[in-house]
């Protein structure tokens, strides 16, 4: 992802919505949201920045595990949310 680990943490209950307060997150090793039982584990490795020009865009090596518990559609829903909120485009 093109984003750093602040971005990720700012967008991630809007993106989950009522996930996030399941969801575990590990970034780089630092526990940085633990529930006690998640149904979704994010953990994630900040890696060196993109270069364009003058550019520099951050960039994040994440890894979504789910719980068994999720039906295909759950996922994708899951997934289709968390796509929307977390893509960033330019014009």
């Amino acid at each position: 992802m093109g984003c750093s680990p602040a971005d990720l943490v700012r967008w991630l209950p809007q993106a989950l919505h009522e996930l996030y307060s399941q969801t575990s997150l590990v970034i780089d090793g630092i526990e940085l949201l633990t529930p006690q039982d998640p149904l979704l584990r994010i953990s994630g490795l900040t890696q060196p920045a993109r270069k364009i020009a003058l550019l520099n865009i951050p960039v994040l090596d994440l890894s979504l595990s789910f719980s068994s518990s999720f039906t295909r559609d759950r996922l994708n829903d899951v997934m289709r949310r968390f796509d929307l909120y977390t893509r960033r485009g330019g014009g």
